[in-house]
C-alpha cells in the first residue's frame, strides 16, 4: 500500500553515444528524465559540468513538422473526418506501422522523401484552390455591390477617374440622403451631381445607393464629407457592361470556378486517402523526434560526454541499467542511489495489482498521495463498490450499469486507457448493484408487483425492503439506517488505525491526540451499544465516558495550538465526528430515491395504462421507458459522486493527505507506429 520505490540513476555517456541512450529510454519509457539545471547553479557543479543545448536536428524537426501538419490540414478541410454511429460504439484504433529507423537521420530521411512527394502533388492543387477561393469571394463582392445598383441604368466602364470627372459610388445611411446631397453642394460649390437608388436593408440598417459625379479637383472634400456619414465605398472599376449584364456575367464565373474547386477538391480528398496515414506516420515520429532533442536541454555536458540524471522504479533498475550499457556499447558509468531529495520532489507511480490498478484513476481523481504515504487505491475499492451497489439497489439498473461497463471496457477501451479503467469500474459497481437490488427486491422499482403480480417481500424472495416491510424485517428503512451507521463506523475506523499507524513515526502523543482517541471512541460504541441494546444502562456510561475523554483530549489539542479560544474550538470536533459518521445516512437516503423514484414511474405508468383507453398501453411504455432510463442516469450518478465523496471528505480525512508529483516517464507516445 505504498507508491513504487524510486531510486536515482545517473549516467555518465560518452557523446557519440548519447542518441542512442536517449532513443533506448524513450522506447523503454521506465524513467523520468531529471533536470540537472538547479545543480549547475552550484559553482562547484558549474566547474565539471556545463548547461546543454538542444540537438542540432531540431531545426530540421521543426521545419518538417510545419510542412506535414500544413498538407494535413489541406486533407481536413477537403475531406472532413466524420464520425459515424457505429464509430462511436465501436471504435477502431489505427493500424499501426511497423518501422526499423534507429537514427534521426533515418527518420529525418524517410519522411523528407515522402513529403516531397506529397508537395510535389498536392502544392499546385492546393495553390489554384486559394487562387479560385480568393477570385471566388472577391466575385462575390462585386456581385452584392453591384446589385444594389440595379436602380441605375448605366455603363460601369464610366466608374472611375475621368481626365477632369471622377465618377463613384457607394451607399450611406436613407436618413441622411438629404443633408448629404446639400452639404456635398457646398463642398464642391455645384460642381457635383448625385442620383439616389432604391434603398435596401444592410445588418439591420436601411440605405440607399449612391451615384456622384464631381470634379477630379473636388474630389477630396467630397469624400472628406461622405465619410462623416458612414459612407460606403464601392470598389467596381474596371468592370465594363450595365449592371444587369455585369451580375449575370459574374455569375457565370461563379459557376464555372464552383466546378473548378469540386474538381480540384475531388482531385485533394483522393489524395487524401493516398497520403493521409503516410503523414500521420510522420508527424508521429517528427513528434518522437521532437520530444528526443529537446530532453538534452535537461542534461549537463562535458567536452566529450554528457551527465544524465534518471527517476527510474527499483524495480525496472537492472533494466534501465542493461539498456544504457547497450546503447553506449559500455562507453558509460552507471550509479544507483537511494533518493536524497524532499519528499515532494520525488516522483510517484501507483503500484497496485491488475484487477486494483483501474481505480487508481478515483485516487488520483483526489489527489497523488505523496512518496511516503500510503496509496489508498485498494481502501477505496471494497468502499465503493459496496456504497454504489446501496445506493442504486436495483437488479435491472445494475444489469444495465454492468452492461455499459463492458461496452466501455471492451470497445472504446480500445482507444482509450481512460474509458478502458472506468468500463472496468462500471462494471464491477453494476455487479455490487445487482446483487444489492436482489437483497432488496429491486426489479425496476416494484415492476413485478406493479404489472406481474409477483411481491418480492411475501415470496421471501428479498431479504430487505427499503420502503416497509419484509416477510425478514418490520421496517426495513431502519434497518438499511443502520447497517449504514455501522458500515461508516468500521470504515472510519480503518481509516483512523491507518492515520495511527502512520502518525506512530512522528511520536505516539500526536498520534494519539489525531487518531487515536476517535479510534477508543468507536470501540467504545461497538462496545456499548450491544451491552445497552441487552438491557444494562453500562453501556451508554461506557460511550459517555469515552465522548468526555474525547471532548478533553480535543480541548487539549486545541490548547496546545492556541490557547484558551482553540480549546474551547477544540471541543466542537466531537460534531465533526458525529456529522462523518452520520453523512452515511446518505446511503439510505439515496437508496430510498432510487426505489421511491421507481416506484413513481411505475405508478404513473400504471395509471395512465388503465385509465386510456387503447392509447394507454403506449404511453405507459413511453412513461416506464423514459422514467427509468431518467432515474438511471441520475441515481446512477448521484451514487458514484456520492460513494466518492464518503471517501474523499469522511475516510480521506482520517489519513490521507495527497499532493505528491506524479510519476511522468519519457516514453514514445506511438499511436499510428510501432518499432521493429
Amino acid at each position: 500500500m505504498r507508491p513504487a520505490r524510486m531510486k536515482k540513476v545517473k549516467l555518465v555517456v560518452l557523446d557519440e553515444y548519447a542518441d542512442n541512450v536517449i532513443r533506448e529510454l524513450h522506447e523503454s519509457g521506465l524513467s523520468e528524465i531529471c533536470s540537472v539545471s538547479e545543480k549547475l547553479e552550484n559553482p562547484e557543479w558549474r566547474l565539471l559540468l556545463s548547461p546543454s543545448h538542444p540537438a542540432g536536428y531540431l531545426k530540421d524537426v521543426t521545419s518538417l513538422m510545419l510542412k506535414v501538419s500544413k498538407i494535413l490540414d489541406i486533407f481536413n478541410t477537403v475531406n472532413p473526418k466524420e464520425s459515424s454511429i457505429k464509430e462511436f460504439l465501436n471504435p477502431e484504433p489505427p493500424k499501426k506501422r511497423t518501422l526499423n529507423l534507429k537514427t534521426h537521420e533515418e527518420v529525418i530521411g524517410y519522411v523528407k522523401d515522402i513529403v516531397s512527394k506529397v508537395e510535389g502533388e498536392v502544392e499546385p492543387l492546393a495553390n489554384k484552390l486559394n487562387e479560385l477561393e480568393n477570385k471566388e469571394s472577391r466575385l462575390i463582392q462585386l456581385k452584392e455591390q453591384i446589385s444594389y445598383l440595379l436602380s441605375f441604368e448605366f455603363d460601369l466602364k464610366y466608374l472611375g477617374y475621368g481626365k477632369y470627372v471622377f465618377i463613384g459610388c457607394g451607399s450611406v445611411l436613407k436618413e441622411n440622403v438629404e443633408e448629404i446631397i446639400n452639404n456635398l453642394d457646398k463642398v464642391a460649390d455645384g460642381y457635383i451631381e448625385v442620383y439616389v437608388g432604391k434603398e435596401f436593408e444592410k445588418e439591420k440598417k436601411v440605405k440607399v445607393p449612391i451615384l456622384v459625379i464631381t470634379l477630379v479637383e473636388k474630389l477630396d472634400k467630397v469624400l472628406a464629407e461622405l465619410r462623416k456619414y458612414e459612407f460606403e465605398r464601392y470598389n467596381i472599376e474596371g468592370v465594363e457592361g450595365y449592371p444587369k449584364e455585369v451580375i449575370s456575367k459574374i455569375e457565370r464565373e461563379l459557376e464555372e470556378i464552383k466546378r473548378e474547386k469540386e474538381n480540384i477538391v475531388n482531385k485533394l480528398k483522393e489524395l487524401s486517402k493516398k497520403w493521409d496515414e503516410d503523414l500521420l506516420v510522420c508527424y508521429e515520429l517528427l513528434e518522437i523526434e521532437k520530444e528526443r532533442g529537446e530532453v538534452y536541454t535537461n542534461f549537463g555536458k562535458t567536452l566529450r560526454t554528457y551527465y544524465i540524471e534518471l527517476w527510474t522504479p527499483k524495480m525496472y533498475v537492472d533494466k534501465v541499467k542493461e539498456i544504457v550499457e547497450r546503447a553506449s556499447n559500455g562507453y558509460s558509468e552507471i550509479s544507483v542511489e537511494d533518493p536524497d531529495e524532499p519528499e515532494e520532489k520525488i516522483p510517484v507511480m501507483l503500484n497496485n495489482p491488475k484487477p486494483i490498478k483501474p481505480f487508481e484513476m478515483l485516487t488520483e481523481m483526489y489527489a497523488v498521495p505523496k512518496y511516503n504515504e500510503v496509496d489508498p487505491t485498494l481502501l477505496i475499492v471494497p468502499g465503493f463498490l459496496l456504497f454504489y451497489g446501496i445506493m442504486l439497489t436495483d437488479a435491472i439498473y445494475g444489469l444495465a450499469l454492468t452492461l455499459i461497463g463492458l461496452w466501455m471496457y471492451r470497445k472504446l477501451g480500445k482507444v482509450s486507457e481512460g474509458a478502458k479503467n472506468l468500463g472496468y469500474i462500471l462494471t464491477l459497481a453494476g455487479i455490487s448493484t445487482v446483487i444489492m437490488g436482489i437483497i432488496t427486491g429491486g426489479y425496476l422499482g416494484d415492476f413485478l408487483d406493479k404489472f406481474l403480480g409477483i411481491n418480492v417481500y411475501d415470496l421471501g424472495l428479498a431479504i430487505i425492503n427499503p420502503l416497509g416491510e419484509s416477510k425478514f424485517f418490520e421496517n426495513g428503512p431502519i434497518v438499511i439506517l443502520g447497517f449504514s451507521i455501522i458500515v461508516g463506523l468500521i470504515h472510519l475506523l480503518i481509516g483512523l488505525l491507518i492515520g495511527f499507524k502512520e502518525n506512530l513515526k512522528k511520536s505516539f502523543g500526536e498520534a494519539f491526540i489525531n487518531q487515536g482517541i476517535w479510534i477508543l471512541l468507536i470501540l467504545s460504541i461497538f462496545v456499548g451499544v450491544p451491552i445497552y441494546m441487552m438491557g444494562n444502562i453500562l453501556g451508554l456510561y461506557i460511550i459517555g465516558a469515552f465522548v468526555v475523554l474525547a471532548i478533553l483530549v480535543s480541548m487539549y489539542k486545541g490548547f496546545k495550538s492556541g490557547g484558551i479560544m482553540e480549546a474551547v474550538l477544540g471541543a466542537m470536533d466531537i460534531t465533526a465526528f458525529l456529522g462523518n459518521v452520520l453523512s452515511y445516512a446518505r446511503l439510505l437516503a439515496l437508496c430510498l430515491a432510487t426505489g421511491g423514484l421507481a416506484m413513481a414511474v411505475d405508478i404513473m405508468a400504471k395509471i395512465v395504462g388503465e385509465s386510456i383507453p387503447i392509447i394507454g398501453v403506449i404511453l405507459a411504455i413511453i412513461i416506464l421507458i423514459g422514467g427509468h432510463i431518467f432515474n438511471f442516469v441520475m441515481n446512477g450518478l448521484g451514487a458514484f459522486i456520492h460513494s466518492l465523496r464518503l471517501h474523499y471528505v469522511e475516510f480521506f480525512s482520517q489519513f490521507y493527505e495527497g499532493g505528491g508529483k506524479k510519476f511522468s516517464p519519457f516514453k514514445a507516445k506511438r499511436e499510428y507506429t510501432a518499432v521493429q
